[in-house]
């Protein structure tokens, strides 16, 4: 075996991670576990991040009636998703699906939040209380796997008329169907109750992501 100086190796006989020779700044090396890997920028690495929604239709005079039969709260609109958190492969990670209102989630066993935020602007009935819950599926089609719930008193006033804000938050960890399926947030009422909302906005947070 011939005796060469370290200094002499060129790529890809040097010790560095093939192609370092060639690597732009702020890159450092991921391994894939397979023997090989890629280089990929540190701005990129998996890590936390946020995205806020909200609907353009249930606005000014126009509301959303939430009935005991419960109802997803629908979102149509990306506020702010400058911020959305970066997967293991080094890309951005939608924290929402608009076309089906899916909440989605990057990893299994993550911390996430989110917090909820919408006007209730008449009821009739008792319409004591509204709940709020979150749903994951086993399925990705049936929404019907509970996570967390949470109910809130409605303020009564003279006429029906409510002006009520609602601002709800919540900390979880995501569960392997979460990860995999997502989740739907839906209202209701008690019984024979119904309320009209509007102005529903969303702050979806990966506030720390799992080792």
């Amino acid at each position: 075996m011939a005796n060469v100086q370290h200094s002499s190796l060129t790529d890809p006989n040097i010790h560095e991670p093939k192609g370092i020779s060639t690597a732009t700044a702020n890159r450092v090396y991921m391994s894939d576990g397979s023997g090989s890997g890629t280089w990929t920028d540190v701005n990129r690495l998996p890590g936390t991040g946020w995205a806020q929604y909200s609907n353009s239709v249930y606005t000014a005079t126009t509301y959303l009636n939430i009935t005991d039969a419960g109802v997803v709260l629908p979102f149509d609109t990306n506020v702010n998703v400058t911020q959305l958190p970066i997967t293991p492969a080094g890309v951005t990670s939608s924290l929402i699906d608009l076309s089906t209102e899916r909440l989605l989630f990057v990893s299994e066993n993550d911390m996430h939040s989110i917090t909820l935020g919408f006007f209730i602007v008449a009821e009739t009935g008792s319409a004591s209380y509204v709940d709020l819950s979150l749903y994951t599926s086993t399925d990705g089609s049936t929404y019907a796997t509970l996570v967390g719930e949470t109910t809130y008193p409605i303020l009564k006033s003279t006429g029906g008329t409510v002006n009520q804000y609602v601002n709800a938050s919540s900390l979880f960890p995501v569960s392997a169907n979460m990860a995999t399926h997502g989740a739907k947030i839906q209202l209701k009422t008690a019984a024979g109750d119904t309320i009209d909302i509007k102005d529903i906005t969303l702050i979806t947070t990966r506030v720390h992501k799992a080792r």
